[in-house]
């Protein structure tokens, strides 16, 4: 499940990890929801430390946020590692159909997460 580690004025970085709970899936969605109300714009930075078969575990737990998401505008997100499993959610993700659909997404291997950090840094 998702745990944010950090938040720096309106970027959130969270970790993909399985030995987050439910508690802290549902205390992110509601920091993440206290910085979208903030800043016009929130970008998210994710680590991914899940395995293809962790994350179809989780799915049914966590991809409710996908679909029930209130954030008014959810900028740039990057997902750092979790492999071809990862790359191919996040090339789903691209599809407008959710309203946490971001404007803009990547998915980068590990060894290119300084690449991940300037490009959610950056100014467009």
């Amino acid at each position: 499940m998702m745990r944010i580690r950090e938040i720096d004025e309106n970027i959130v970085y969270t970790e993909l990890t399985t030995d987050a709970s439910a508690a802290d899936l549902e205390q992110s969605y509601e920091r993440l929801m206290d910085v979208a109300e903030e800043h016009d714009t929130v970008h998210v930075y994710e680590r991914v430390r899940l395995s293809g078969t962790d994350y179809l575990s989780m799915h049914t737990k966590a991809s409710g946020d996908l679909k029930h998401g209130d954030v008014g505008d959810l900028g740039r997100v990057v997902a750092v590692g979790g492999g071809v499993w990862m790359k191919l959610f996040m090339t789903l993700w691209k599809i407008p159909v959710w309203p946490l659909s971001p404007d803009e997404i990547r998915h980068l291997p590990p060894e290119q997460r300084e690449e991940a950090e300037e490009w959610i840094r950056s100014n467009g």
